[in-house]
Parts: C-alpha cells; structure tokens; sequence
C-alpha cells in the first residue's frame, strides 16, 4: 500500500507542478478542476524526489514496470497521455479565426452548409481598378474559373466538411473542438499501431509519448489547422491496413486526401504494402485470388472522384488546386533547401534519438518477430512518401513548416522506439546484464526528449500562441461597434477575420496597383463605401514602400483612428484624416488560458459580397 500511495503521490506531484509552470505559475484548468500553486517548482522537484525514492526503495517494482509492462498498464498510460495532450489543446488553442488557413478553412465550412462555395458580388465587376477581383479575394480565397465576379476557397474540402459536420450538431465554435480530438486521435493510434505491427507495448507506449511531445506537433495541436486532423486519418489508416479492414481503411484515406490531397504518395505506399500483402497471401492460398486492394480501392475513389469534381468546378481542372498549377508549386531547384531547412529544423526541435529510427531498418534481426509482413516496406514507405511530398515544393522558413513532415511522425517515432527496445534487449542478452537498467536507461532517454520536446515548445511560444490570435476578433469587434455596415476595410492580414468578426467587406490593399490607392479610396467613397485602412505590425512598412511614391494616403501620416497595442494594430480612417484622438482597442489576450469562444457577426458565411 505505502508503495503505490508513495508512486501516485510522486506522479501527482510532478504532473500538477508540470502544467503550472505550463502556465507560468497562473492557474490553468484541466478536466474541469482547477489547479494553481504559488511554488510550482517546488511542487514538481518535489514529485521528482518522491518518484526518485521510489525507484531507490523499490528498484525491483521499478524494473517490472518499465521492462515488464503489460498492454493494459501502457494502453492506461497512453490514455492518461492522450487525455493530457487533449487537454492541453483546449486549454491553450487557439479558437480564433485569423490568417489564411484558418480563416479559409472556417468559412469553407459555412459555404459548405449553404451547398453553395462561390462568393459572388456586383461590386467585383464593377471596381474601375486592375485585377479587381484580386482585391476583393480575402486570404484563403482566390478568384473563381469561369466567372467574373466570383471568389473560391483556395483549400481542399477535407478539413472544411468535417468542421461543418461539428458545426450543425454543436454550433459555431464545435469547429474547434476537431483539433483536441485529433491530438488525442494520434497519441492514442500511435500505440495502438506499434502495438498491432509488433505486439511490444513498452515501445508503443514511448513512441506515443514521442510523438505527444514533438514541439511541431504541439504547435500545431494549438492551432485550428489541417496539420494534426492529417496525421490523425493517416495514423488510421495505417491501424486499419494493418488490423486487415482494407475497405474501412480505404474510407480513412479518402479522408486524409480529402484533407491534404497532395499526400498521394503516401496512398501509393499503403496501396503497395497491401498488393503486396495480397500476393504474399495469393501464394500461399494455392490459387485463392484476395481482394484487400481491391476494397482498399473502392474505399478511397469517392474521395479522387470528389476532389477532381472540387477542382474542376472551382479552378477549372481537376490537376489543378486552389494553390495553383504542379509546375508552380514544385521544382526539382527546390529541393537541396528543403532538405537542408527540415534537416536542420529536425535535430533543433527533436533529440537525437530520432536517429535511432535508422537501426529499425538497417538491423532487421535485432526486432522482434512482426505480426504483418514487411513492416519496414509498410513504414518506410510512409516515412519516404511522405518527405518526396515535400522535397521539391516551394520552401517556407521558420521552424514551424516542419508540420509537413507530421504525418511521418507516428512510424518514425515507432521506429525509433522499437530500435531502442531492440538495442537494450541485445544489451541484456549479450552482457548478461541483470535486471531493468538497459530498460531504464532507455526510459531516461525518452524521458529527457520529452521534457526536450515541452521545453522547446514553450520557448518558442506554443502556450502564447492564443494570446497574439485574439487580436483577429478584438480589431474585428472594434470595428463592428465604430463603423458603418457599408464600409469598405483596405486590409492584407486582417482581410478574412474582419469579414467574420466585423461582418464588414474587406478589400485586399496588399493585391492594389499601386497607383491607384487614392482613386480607390475616392471611388469607395463616392459609391458611399466609407473606407478604412487596417495595417498590422510591419505591415505599415510594406504599405508605404507600395503606395507613397505615388498616393497621397500612401505614407500613412494621419492619426489613427483606433491601436491595438499588443500586438500592435492599426486603423486608419482614409476618407478623414482630421487630427483626433486614438482609441486603445481592449484586448482579451491578458490572462490566463482557457477555452474562449467569440462567435462571429453573422454565420454562416455570407454567400454575396454587400
């Protein structure tokens, strides 16, 4: 009793001290309690040196737990892991719409909902200026194949059905609720792959945890994007492939192109595996043809007949997608930067022991014996299918692309933690080495990736992230409350949120000829669209070296009618440029973290620009 009072404690300890400092010694909600402490290092080292005399009074309990752990201790472990990491996507998410992705995906669903996805609107056709309908495209939209006053939305429809589907049985903000879910999604099928392939939960059970603590992987299950819904389908479709469901598992890939349709190869890899897999079977069967590709394939065409439908209707050919034509997006000059960018950002955000990874290919014999056949053909090829993806497309810096890379995530950090049971098995047989210390020093090494992992993600702001999004809806409800419903916004990475949090037409002063600012704004004000002009932190740089060589309004030297201070935002009234005072937007980004939903102006998504 005194040993699992003393275990619990310890890990009880350590956990609540955890997620305060998470919280910067704030108060930070998780399950429905409220947890808060003044001294929360304290309370951690504390739990630390519970567990640490725990393993120094009970060294033999210690090693049975780690090299003895049984499929229901490291399922349990890996729930409590998922429901943490699920948690932690509600607690510190964002639920506001901001950017292009974001903001494209939200109102997509809106338009699904309508069974319409074209936004059209007289006053495209109608603005004297160059490439109008650029101007009048918010982020995420660009102009529509074949008629002349209508936008389309630039994403694949994946991510945006299921956001309408959470959205007509739980309202508006269920949209949200889709990233938590998925963050669990992954832990949880993580193990449950390792555990179907190699029927090991110890490895299973850290490779979860791995991927649970990835810096990309939990900036992105802060974030209402496509990145962890991804990794999600594909984790599932490689947990049914291999349990032997070919048709549920070609349903769950339909989806995961729906939402990245540009991860065909990785459908390419299963679908080698599983033909593989049939012929394996056709050989030993003495004539028996199987049908697992067969059934693979008719779970996914709805989604290739679906997609092509999507970018034919909306773009005018179903090879080409809302980010433009192969030959734009791709380039074989692309490739040494992406490989030197994902190289790096890799080894900066992931310890080395991803490396380990390398031994589950190159000694096969160290591995215990595989439930499937060849599982290296079956993760190998998602893990190469997966970087040839993203090997000639167009790089982006900073760290955070390496989210193209997630859907590899769950077989690599599989692979590695397989290498490394692997290798303290060999240890203890080769050294005779007596008890669980190979098993243990394993688990400080994922021990050590996984505090890594968290403490890279804080430092790169992940549990700050929702701080700076909530400027979207405070400028949009600033200007819902001090403009006219007629305005016109000149705004670039506002365009989409204000439209949601303003319901006020935005137009994209980013897309402007440049000589045509102050006629412009001259034509809005005459058709009696008063206009603004909303810039964003080193947006107002960009907007003088474009406009005040040759506009009046183009060096921005009047006050602002309105400041967001932090981050900083703000509003200029371009058809009054008399002296006044600025007003100070509130801003609900101070605080504590917390689920924070701000409904918008009107939903769902207007299908005309008025």
């Amino acid at each position: 009793m005194l040993r699992r009072i003393t275990l619990v404690v310890g890990i009880a300890a350590a956990l609540w001290g955890f997620l305060i400092l998470l919280a910067h010694g704030g108060q930070v909600q998780f399950l429905g309690l409220k947890l808060s402490s003044r001294h929360p290092l304290v309370l951690f080292w504390g739990g630390v040196a519970i567990l640490a005399v725990y393993a120094w009074m009970w060294p033999p309990a210690v090693g049975r737990h780690v090299a003895l752990l049984s499929t229901r201790q490291a399922a349990a472990a890996t729930a409590a892991v998922a429901i943490l990491a699920s948690a932690a996507s509600v607690h510190w998410g964002s639920t506001v719409v901001g950017g292009a992705d974001s903001y494209g995906y939200l109102s997509q669903a809106g338009l699904w909902r309508q069974g319409e996805l074209l936004i059209r609107g007289d006053i495209i056709r109608q603005s004297p200026w160059p490439l109008a309908i650029e101007t009048w495209a918010p982020l995420g939209y660009r102009p529509a194949a074949g008629p002349i006053d209508a936008v389309a939305p630039l994403y694949p429809p994946g991510l945006p059905l299921v956001m309408a589907l959470f959205q007509r049985v739980f309202g508006y903000c269920g949209a949200f609720f889709i990233v938590p879910i998925a963050t669990a999604a992954v832990v949880a099928l993580t193990f449950v792959l390792g555990l179907r392939v190699f029927q090991r939960p110890a490895p299973a059970f850290w490779a979860a945890l791995l991927v649970a603590a990835s810096p990309v992987f939990l900036f992105q299950s802060v974030n209402p994007m496509t990145d962890v819904p991804v990794v999600a389908a594909w984790t599932l479709v490689l947990v049914l492939a291999v349990a032997d469901w070919p048709l549920a598992a070609g349903v769950a890939m339909a989806l995961a192109l729906a939402i990245r349709p540009n991860l065909i190869l990785v459908a390419a890899a299963v679908f080698v595996w599983t033909a593989l897999t049939d012929w394996r079977a056709w050989r030993s069967s003495m004539g028996r043809v199987p049908t697992r590709t067969l059934r693979l394939a008719i779970g996914v065409a709805p989604a290739v007949i679906g997609i092509a439908w999507f970018n034919s209707y909306l773009y005018g050919s179903p090879l080409v997608s809302g980010y433009g034509s192969l030959d734009y997006l791709y380039s074989l000059s692309h490739g040494w930067k992406n490989v030197s960018q994902f190289t790096t950002r890799m080894f900066e955000t992931q310890t080395p022991i991803v490396l380990a990874s390398v031994l589950f290919f190159v000694a096969p014999r160290w591995m215990s014996d595989a439930r499937i056949p060849c599982p290296r053909l079956l993760f190998g090829g998602v893990m190469l299918s997966v970087a040839l993806s993203y090997l000639f497309y167009i790089p982006f810096e900073g760290w955070t692309y390496l989210r193209f890379l997630l859907p590899m995530w769950p077989v690599l950090m599989l692979s590695a933690a397989l290498a490394l049971d692997a290798a303290s098995r060999r240890w203890t047989s080769i050294q005779g080495t007596a008890g669980a210390f190979p098993q243990l020093l394993v688990l400080a090494c994922v021990a050590l990736a996984v505090w890594r992992g968290v403490g890279i993600a804080e430092d790169r702001g992940t549990f700050d992230l929702w701080r700076g999004e909530r400027k979207y809806a405070d400028v949009g409800r600033y200007l819902a409350d001090h403009t006219d419903p007629r305005a016109v916004i000149l705004s670039f990475q506002h365009s989409g949120s204000i439209r949601l949090y303003a319901d006020r037409l935005t137009m994209r002063w980013d897309q402007l000829d440049v000589a045509w600012l102050d006629r412009a704004v001259e034509y809005l004000s005459s058709a009696g669209r008063h206009p603004y002009i909303v810039v964003d932190g080193d947006e107002a740089q960009l907007f003088r070296r474009l406009f005040a060589t040759l506009n009046r309004l183009g060096g921005l030297d009047w006050t602002p009618m309105a400041a967001l201070q932090h981050p900083p935002v703000m509003i200029f009234d371009a058809a009054d440029r008399r002296a006044r005072h600025t007003d100070i937007i509130a801003e609900s980004g101070r605080g504590s973290a917390g689920w924070r939903c701000t409904p918008p102006q009107r939903w769902p998504t207007p299908l005309r620009m008025e």
